[in-house]
């Protein structure tokens, strides 16, 4: 994912184009990609995520600023072909994400040795928050997402939950674990549409202009509703202390982004219930992400945000708001 915190206007010269790195220099590995592209002068202005096996710079040209992503040649290339679906539906043909630009034979993607790489727009703005205020513009967006219609491409993210009966076999609460599995619907069977599947501000940019945009489509396309709309409830919304291990819950954000996503529009019970459960299986799939070591702690947030869902419904339905 890009981090746009760093990510500043060029104006008359980029700092960072004075901090490429040495490797980039003397090898001319990046200009020798920017030729597959018609560009104006471009110049590499910042590398970002140095550490991270991707490759994300922002170019400067005469005409406009673009983003460079190498994504490593050990991701599969139909992975690479989804990725470039998605943003060619949700960004080129609806102005929900940053537009790719194809290369001078037409191709949106292009590889060297190492990496799959691909030009995209340059989304002037700033990151979104974790205020009240941008989750709400942020479940409006959501909800505008969810209701796209004419892309038929599944995402890569894996809804079922029978994988996860095979992970911590040896831990103290794996009956607990598999008792909360037990109770999680096929989510392949319920409402499908277009997902993003890792929504918060992280991966959204306030534009401009007003518009909120969503970046970082690794596993965007058909999918549940109810994961990609639970994810931030466990996932986002339990504030943990990693030094205390203390916890507690925004419900401020997640009222808001309910209000942003429903509208006018009245959360039903079972809705609220699939939204949860919803909210489980992702921070589930997320449970081996960090370590071994994490896992405990995981554990934890995961008991605790679910624990948080009747005291959220009686705020919900207490708000005296019609959209609830």
């Amino acid at each position: 994912m890009i981090d746009y915190t760093t990510i500043t206007s060029c104006g008359e010269c980029c700092i960072g184009c004075a901090k490429m790195r040495a490797d980039v220099k003397n090898n001319n590995q990046i200009e020798t990609i920017l030729g597959s592209w018609n560009l104006n002068h471009p110049q590499i202005c910042e590398q970002f995520q140095e550490g991270s096996d991707r490759l994300i710079f922002k170019i400067k040209t005469d005409s406009q600023d673009f983003i460079l992503k190498g994504i490593p040649r050990g991701v599969p290339e139909a992975a690479i072909e989804s990725n470039v679906r998605a943003h060619l539906f949700l960004g080129n043909e609806n102005g929900m994400a940053p537009k790719l630009y194809p290369t001078k034979t037409g191709a949106y993607y292009v590889s060297n040795q190492s990496h799959w790489l691909y030009l995209m727009e340059f989304i002037a703005g700033r990151k979104m928050e974790e205020t009240p205020d941008d989750e709400y513009r942020i479940g409006q967006a959501v909800k505008k997402l969810h209701n796209l219609q004419g892309y038929d491409v599944k995402s890569p993210f894996k809804q079922s939950k029978s994988r996860f009966y095979d992970w911590f076999r040896k831990r103290s609460f794996v009956k607990e674990f598999d008792a909360i599995l037990d109770t999680l619907p096929d989510f392949a069977a319920l409402d499908q549409c277009f997902v993003h599947t890792d929504i918060g501000p992280h991966n959204t940019i306030l534009g401009e202009n007003g518009e909120v945009m969503f970046i970082d489509l690794d596993d965007a396309g058909i999918g549940s509703r109810y994961l990609d709309l639970g994810w931030p409830f466990i996932m986002q919304f339990v504030d943990f202390n990693h030094d205390t291990e203390e916890m507690h819950y925004r419900f401020d954000l997640a009222q808001s982004f309910l209000r942003g996503y429903y509208a006018e529009e009245k959360i039903s019970r079972e809705e609220y219930d699939l939204l949860f459960q919803g909210a489980g299986q992702m921070h589930i799939s997320y449970m081996q992400v960090y370590g071994p070591d994490a896992v405990d702690s995981l554990w934890k947030i995961l008991l605790f945000g679910m624990e948080q869902k009747e005291p959220l419904w009686e705020m919900v339905q207490g708000s005296g708001s019609p959209r609830f």
